[in-house]
């Protein structure tokens, strides 16, 4: 458990710094006074004047965060005197909407990368093999005792010589036993377990994931399946939305901090390509949510942006800086929330 809160906050503060970094970059190009950029937070244990603006390294350090003159009450500036036309609110529509842009277009650069160079050095994942990678938390086959590493070698007697030939077996057989002959560390071990009906995927499955077999390709090409699967990721968060709004999946099926840094600590246990893998999935996490029109988030700033292009009149700043206090407000409620389902789960199980 602590490797895994070790590196959920490595990995979110790394996140967290592509992601202000984007802010940081565009807030300066436009003008715009950038008071502070800063690693973690509460006392400051360094800091550094350059050109204007504060780096500093906190003492809680986890997250990061860039803090623009004039945009929140909540951060006061550190010089009173700072020009009106370096403000905020003084900037051009267009300039705060490429600063509330570049904070997850960089979140979704930086998946794109990552993914590029996994398969520039692993390669592209072809097929599948007889060997397990994930098992998911309290699923049936955690529970049957499957581990990250086994070798399915017979299913129901069956010799598996394609691992898709087992997964549809197991697919097919909701309510009813199925027996699996595993190989692990030189030992070969019977393990027996039901496959449950999942409503969503309307199949039955047991809980795990085959190690994926990959295939060497160019930088090209490489770079071109980090923009295919990084647009896949895209995709699929719009589609776990609707499935959201619909029913389809549940608010308690949502995993705030602790649950994701539970999840962290699975992947990073299954090597280095999964745990990459999974930091990609939540850069695009992060950058497609934060563009979500909703105050507080990134897409709050843009949609104020809009409504002034369109108007050609600003909307109140006092105005704006309630409903971002507000938004901010029901986020960090929906957080603790969250958190509350995710320390439930655990003593659940």
């Amino acid at each position: 458990m602590l490797i895994s809160i070790v590196l959920f906050v490595v990995l979110f503060t790394i996140i967290a710094l592509a992601h202000e970094g984007g802010h940081f970059i565009a807030a300066k190009r436009a003008g715009m006074k950038v008071v502070e950029f800063g690693i973690g937070f509460g006392p400051r244990l360094l800091a550094k004047e350059y050109k204007g603006t504060i780096y500093s390294i906190n003492l809680i350090p986890i997250l990061a965060f860039v803090s623009i003159a004039g945009m929140e009450d909540f951060k006061p500036s550190e010089d009173k005197n700072i020009p009106k036309e370096q403000m905020y609110f003084s900037a051009t529509p267009l300039n705060r909407f490429k600063m509330a842009f570049s904070g997850p277009l960089m979140n979704i650069i930086l998946a794109f990368v990552t993914l590029s160079v996994i398969f520039a050095f692993a390669g592209v994942p072809k097929t599948i093999s007889n060997t397990i990678d994930q098992v998911q938390p309290k699923s049936i086959a955690e529970k049957a005792g499957l581990k990250h590493g086994d070798k399915v070698i017979e299913i129901n007697g069956q010799k598996v010589i394609k691992m898709e030939n087992a997964i549809n077996i197991i697919h097919q057989s909701a309510s009813k036993e199925v027996t699996l002959k595993i190989a692990r560390n030189g030992k070969t071990l019977i393990i027996k377990a039901t496959p449950k009906y999942n409503e969503r995927l309307k199949v039955a499955v047991l809980g795990f994931t085959p190690e994926p077999v990959y295939e060497k390709v160019n930088p090209l090409m490489a770079l071109y399946y980090g923009a295919q699967q990084t647009l896949g990721m895209i995709a699929l968060m719009f589609v776990i939305l609707w499935q959201l709004i619909t029913g389809g999946v549940a608010i308690s099926d949502l995993a705030g901090p602790v649950g994701i840094a539970q999840v962290t600590g699975k992947y990073a246990h299954s090597g280095l390509i999964s745990f990459f893998t999974f930091a990609a999935f939540l850069n695009v996490n992060i950058g497609v949510l934060n563009l979500f029109p909703l105050p507080a988030l990134d897409g709050g700033h843009i949609v104020f942006a809009f409504i002034e292009a369109i108007t050609r009149r600003p909307v109140s700043e006092k105005i704006q800086k309630a409903v971002h206090q507000w938004g901010m407000i029901f986020l960090l409620t929906l957080m603790f929330l969250v958190t509350i389902n995710d320390i439930i789960r655990i003593f659940k199980h």
